[in-house]
């Protein structure tokens, strides 16, 4: 399913951990990932991938905030 979507463009403009040995593939597939939580540095701690998701466009996608009373201190 990605090898359609391989493109040479980056999406991003922040450095990107083994950027040189990175394929780049254009957003439009969803996965749903599970994970314990963001760490300061906006990554995801513990991420699980979860499958692909039909019901959602790539477009609609928007990180998440919890919600007051949510995460893992409460």
């Amino acid at each position: 399913m990605l090898v359609p979507l391989v493109t040479k463009s980056k999406p991003v403009a922040e450095k990107v951990p083994g950027e040189p040995n990175t394929t780049w593939v254009r957003p439009t597939l969803v996965g749903e990932v599970k994970f314990t939580e963001w760490t300061s540095k906006g990554e995801m701690r513990h991420p699980v991938f979860l499958g692909l998701r039909t019901d959602k466009k790539a477009t609609d996608v928007v990180k998440e905030e919890p919600k007051p009373g949510e995460g893992p201190l409460h």
